[in-house]
């Protein structure tokens, strides 16, 4: 074969090489881990969809909700629940730290909770390091040693909660930061693409009831209507998902239902709905609500609650970036607006209520999970990003269908993917080329290619010069690869092998012979076309044929735990297969004192970003 033909054929091949190696690289970036719900619906002011790690060694398997601002997981001590025999299964477990011989403790402090104490939610951690799985034993997802923990006492969060904010925690100064979870998860062995999540809580009043979904590092396609339209985050790092709520309307009324638009802000650690008092006034005129003093809370009677259901009234929020401009609809059926207060809540009883709050000022303007029940949210820390969409509820014949959400450096659909929005933002897909660990990886495997091309180019050219030199010494009636040589004239044709060159060798005397088999002696032959066989000086040995017609030929070598039927979910979804920041995007803490007396942390400083 040609040495052109050898190169390009080799350059075909080497080809798929480097593409399947480029391909490597991108799947080396990690995938997304979707966490699978606890099957249970927790909580005194829901219930809410749980989702289910892993604590400690021995582990201990608890439930907890997303902690959209938090970089530490908050879990509920033992300590909470020492005079109530239910209460450790109504607050999703609690952690029994002194079972656990991987518990490392740091100090008390005051959680970090500087939204949610804007409407009233607050309260003290033990902090510490102690090993934190993802899912339970059987589900196959990553277990990470020495992450910070906080242990809790207090019920505002009654809870435990998973981080989900990758921003590393500082205690004593910006200089010793603590990395997050969604940090190790993405420096781990099996990473996650990008620092990024997405989330949505499910509904327990749908029929069959849907369980949430809480994907790290992507999204499940299955979960939401796609749109184009992205959120930056807000200027403060403590307050990221910042939103304009542009107007809200209902189908059970042509009055508006907000006179002018506002800015809120997202947080899954909150329940309700915190709107102006004006707001609230236009729901309690549309619906029938009654604000109840001592509670607190829109309480729902039997009557009310009938009359909305036969109702069915939609709530439409319409929410962008600003108060004017590009926007998408969240449609909010009155399945969302219906939960049970427990007796936690309320002291001797329980009973329904319209999760609906007065805010006092424009600080406390909040959508809590009671928006995020027909939302979708997807969070992308790369691009500081995130995008909201109308959520779905798939049955639990769908299968997950999860999207990496890849590095700033890919090509990847933003924090919701793209798709049929009513906007014209097309912020939904971030252009660039590979990451840096594909980029370094094909750079190598290009020059090692680059340099077999070479190599094999100049052992090719080798082999053609040396063939053509050895031709030189040859006859032009042999063939030294094997060709036929036949005998003129009638007689029998005789096939000679690739092994029996005809040649003299170097400088020797040659001696031409005519091809006649009977003529012995070396005689000069004149211009015949008789054809001429070289023959070595030496003596002359003539190959041993076989058979008749045929030359000699010389061959060369060539699970889950007892669970309470009470309180499980009735639609068990399917686990599927398919599925560092700057020293200033830190959240400060204050100072460590003794644990006793519990100090605050420092005056929180926003971020100028």
């Amino acid at each position: 074969m040609p040495v052109a033909e050898w190169v390009r054929c080799l350059a075909t091949l080497l080809s798929f090489a480097i593409f399947a190696f480029g391909a490597q690289n991108v799947t080396n970036l990690g995938k997304p881990v979707s966490i699978p719900a606890s099957q249970y619906w927790d909580g005194k002011d829901g219930p809410w969809s749980t989702f289910r790690i892993e604590v400690g060694t021995v582990a201990q398997q608890i439930r907890v909700l997303p902690a959209s601002s938090q970089s530490s997981t908050w879990l509920v001590l033992s300590e909470a629940c020492t005079d109530d025999s239910s209460c450790s299964e109504n607050r999703g477990r609690v952690y029994q730290r002194d079972n656990s011989s991987t518990w490392e403790e740091y100090g008390s402090y005051e959680l970090n909770t500087f939204l949610e104490e804007r409407v009233g939610l607050d309260g003290d951690g033990l902090y510490g390091y102690d090993t934190l799985g993802l899912g339970w034993t059987g589900d196959d997802l990553p277990s990470l040693e020495h992450q910070l923990l906080a242990g809790i006492l207090t019920e505002d969060f009654y809870i435990g909660s998973l981080a989900v904010n990758p921003r590393p925690t500082n205690f004593t100064n910006f200089n010793d930061p603590i990395p997050s979870l969604i940090q190790s998860l993405k420096n781990s062995n099996t990473p996650i693409p990008s620092s990024s999540w997405s989330y949505t809580a499910g509904g327990y009043n749908l029929s069959p009831k849907v369980f949430g979904s809480l994907v790290l590092g992507g999204y499940d396609t299955t979960r939401f209507t796609p749109n184009d339209l992205t959120f930056p985050f807000g200027a403060d790092i403590s307050l990221d998902f910042q939103v304009a709520i542009q107007s809200i309307t209902t189908n059970a009324s042509d009055t508006s239902l907000l006179s002018n638009g506002i800015i809120s802000y997202l947080d899954t650690l909150v329940a309700e709905i915190w709107l102006p008092t004006a707001a609230c006034k236009k729901f309690e005129d549309t619906f029938g609500l009654v604000w109840d003093d001592q509670s607190e809370l829109y309480l729902l009677n039997d009557s009310l609650h009938d009359s909305l259901l036969s109702k069915n009234p939609v709530i439409s929020f319409k929410l962008g970036p600003e108060v004017n401009g590009d926007s998408v609809t969240i449609d909010l059926p009155y399945w969302n607006w219906y939960l049970t207060a427990t007796s936690a809540l309320l002291g001797n009883h329980s009973g329904l209520y319209f999760p609906l709050k007065r805010a006092a000022n424009d600080s406390q303007y909040v959508l809590g999970r009671t928006f995020l029940q027909s939302a979708h949210i997807s969070a992308d820390y790369e691009r500081n990003v995130f995008n909201l969409s109308q959520a779905l509820y798939p049955s639990t014949s769908t299968s997950e269908s999860i999207v990496a959400i890849l590095p700033i450096l890919e090509e990847t659909p933003g924090a919701g993917g793209g798709g049929n929005g009513n906007n014209n933002n097309p912020g939904g897909k971030s252009s660039s080329g590979l990451g840096t660990g594909a980029i370094a990886g094909i750079a190598v495997g290009g020059a090692i290619i680059a340099l077999a091309i070479a190599a094999v180019t100049f052992i090719l050219r080798r082999r053609r010069k040396r063939t053509k030199e050895e031709e030189a010494h040859e006859l032009e009636d042999t063939d030294a690869h094997g060709n036929r040589a036949e005998m003129s004239g009638d007689e029998l044709k005789h096939e000679v092998d690739a092994g029996m060159r005809h040649e003299v060798g170097g400088d020797q005397y040659k001696a031409e012979l005519s091809a006649l088999a009977d003529q012995q002696k070396p005689a000069e032959i004149d211009g015949s076309t008789r054809p001429i066989f070289e023959m070595p000086a030496g003596e002359i040995k003539f190959a041993e044929m076989e058979g008749e017609g045929h030359g000699h030929v010389d061959k060369k070598s060539p699970m889950f735990p007892d669970v309470n039927p009470d309180r499980r979910g009735t639609d068990a979804t399917n686990n599927s297969d398919a599925f560092g920041y700057a020293e200033d995007d830190l959240t400060p803490l204050t100072p460590p004192t003794h644990p006793v007396q519990r100090p605050r942390w420092e005056e929180h400083h926003p971020d100028p970003r």
